[in-house]
């Protein structure tokens, strides 16, 4: 965890971590619109993988892992987010999760909410999502993502553990033990 934000979580003995050194360094290489302002807004980020060739690439993409890659990051929020963070901001944070759900999005995979659930913490509260989706390829993932934005609304916490389908299925005592042990106490 990193006690100066105030945030804390149990990765199982012997899982690789990737840093966030490499995480920046990936990430900068971004060409999305904005990609650079939020990255300059990240606090802290680490990830973790079982795999021991998982590289911030992997970490960064859809790809679907065939093990857990587990990814926390701590971000002050961008002035023009602030007013507009919202649960579905929240559930949105890596795919159009609640587009799909509405039905307007007629190009959306096939997917499935299994949890959706309101998380409140001492440091913030936000939502707790698990879902899998196919992608075009035929490969199916799960994620299982938590995002608490935090009680002065000028950060986001956000968490996300996935792999495939069929390793999140057999893999998710482990999964939800590290999900549940996330814990947001905020600044000291």
């Amino acid at each position: 965890g990193d006690s100066k934000e105030g945030v804390y979580i149990s990765v199982p003995n012997g899982w690789q971590q990737i840093s966030s050194v490499e995480l920046n360094k990936h990430e900068s290489t971004s060409k999305v619109a904005g990609a650079s302002d939020r990255l300059a807004s990240v606090k802290w980020q680490v990830a973790y993988s079982p795999n021991k060739k998982y590289r911030a690439k992997d970490v960064l993409s859809l790809f679907t892992p065939s093990s857990p890659i587990l990814y926390l990051r701590v971000r002050s929020l961008l002035s023009e987010e602030i007013n507009s963070i919202s649960y579905n901001s929240m559930r949105d944070i890596i795919l159009p999760l609640t587009t799909w759900a509405s039905g307007t999005d007629k190009t959306a995979p096939p997917f499935e909410i299994s949890v959706d659930e309101e998380k409140v913490q001492k440091g913030g509260r936000g939502v707790h999502t698990v879902f899998s989706f196919t992608n075009s390829k035929g490969s199916s993932q799960t994620i299982d993502q938590t995002v608490l934005l935090s009680n002065d609304h000028s950060k986001i916490y956000i968490l996300i553990v996935r792999c495939s389908a069929l390793c999140y299925t057999k893999q998710i005592k482990l999964l939800s033990s590290i999900t549940h042990s996330f814990t947001v106490k905020g600044l000291r």
